[in-house]
């Protein structure tokens, strides 16, 4: 059976037929509850920090063209500060993080939400050098947000959040669809841990040049298929996973990612390379006479961006609920509450 046929199998194989996981770490998501929209869209306002970079003007279009509204500021990088960004219609003056302007631009915008009776959120797709920093600032400026800059340190991110006052989606991946395939290879690990003994994994991901990070979403898949070759790993803090993680190879130059890597990837059309995202997942059996693989490629920024709005509605509509009793959400956290359009 192929890995795909293998994943078709899991989606399609009823709950109750299957063994219970050895780990609920999820158990209080198990049940899809009904779309959350106690929030409307032209009730939300964004802060959207990452202009004038391509992912933020994809995420700045589709949240206009979802109903809410683009605050007049955004964080940007000491490169940028002063410039106007014209994003589907709304003028963006930019500021520089860190800076006294963007300790302004945050007390100004608060109070004019409030004072409309709207609800503020900020989105971050900036740089992994700015991450932290900007989690610093929305903890300092109580701003919930929804972030999908990667590469940062994910403890310093959460622990922000927990020991603030505020809420946050923090995803490596927005793409509803692959958290979705994401969510079921995490099921299978938790299933079936183990299947794959001795069998050796292979990871190669293709992404624009401009991305110097090893993707976040191969890092997740990672831990997953490493404990689909070995049951007594289930942590990403695990030796194993990452010493994998470190073997993932990160193509980045165009030669290669049109000619699709050897073989080892789709190859990507030329009018993609600047904006894709190409995965191949291999587990080789050790004589090498069986493998599986496991295949995404994603061209474009749409999908990624339709995905920040659901993220952004959703933490609107858990903002509404007055004192949240979780405060820190992931993309699986969004499809599980239905909250995916």
């Amino acid at each position: 059976m192929g890995a795909l046929a293998f994943i078709a199998l899991l989606l399609a194989t009823p709950t109750s037929s299957l063994a219970a996981p050895r780990s609920v770490a999820r158990a209080a998501h198990a049940r899809r509850s009904a779309p959350r929209m106690a929030v409307a869209p032209g009730d939300i306002v964004v802060m959207m920090n990452g202009l004038p970079g391509k992912m933020g003007c994809s995420v700045g279009e589709a949240i206009v063209a979802r109903g809410m509204e683009l605050a007049p500021t955004a964080l940007t990088g000491p490169d940028f500060a002063g410039d106007v960004v014209d994003v589907a219609g709304t003028s963006v003056t930019l500021v520089a993080g860190g800076t006294d302007a963007a300790d302004a631009a945050a007390g100004a915008l608060k109070a004019d939400c409030a004072a409309r009776g709207k609800t503020l959120v900020a989105v971050d797709f900036t740089v992994p050098a700015a991450a932290e920093a900007n989690a610093r600032y929305y903890a300092a400026h109580g701003l919930s947000f929804v972030m999908g800059t990667t590469g940062a340190d994910a403890g310093a991110l959460s622990k922000s959040v927990l020991d603030g006052t505020h809420s946050a989606v923090i995803a490596p991946n927005m793409s509803k669809q692959i958290v979705a395939l994401q969510a079921v290879v995490e099921r299978a690990a938790k299933d079936f841990p183990g299947a794959f003994a001795g069998y050796a994994l292979d990871v190669t991901e293709s992404h624009q040049a401009s991305k110097i990070d090893t993707s976040g979403t191969a890092k997740a898949v990672v831990a997953s298929l490493a404990a689909l070759q070995d049951e007594q790993i289930w942590s990403s803090a695990n030796a194993k996973v990452s010493a994998a993680i470190e073997r993932i190879d990160k193509v980045r130059d165009e030669a290669s990612q049109l000619d699709g890597a050897g073989g080892l990837l789709g190859k990507v059309p030329a009018e993609h390379l600047a904006g894709h995202a190409y995965h191949t997942y291999g587990l080789t059996s050790g004589d090498g006479t069986v493998r599986f693989e496991l295949r995404h490629n994603v061209n474009g920024r749409s999908t990624y961006a339709e995905g920040v709005c659901d993220a952004t509605l959703f933490l609107a509509a858990e903002l509404a609920k007055g004192e949240p009793s979780t405060r820190l959400f992931d993309m699986i956290d969004v499809l599980r509450a239905g909250a995916m359009s």
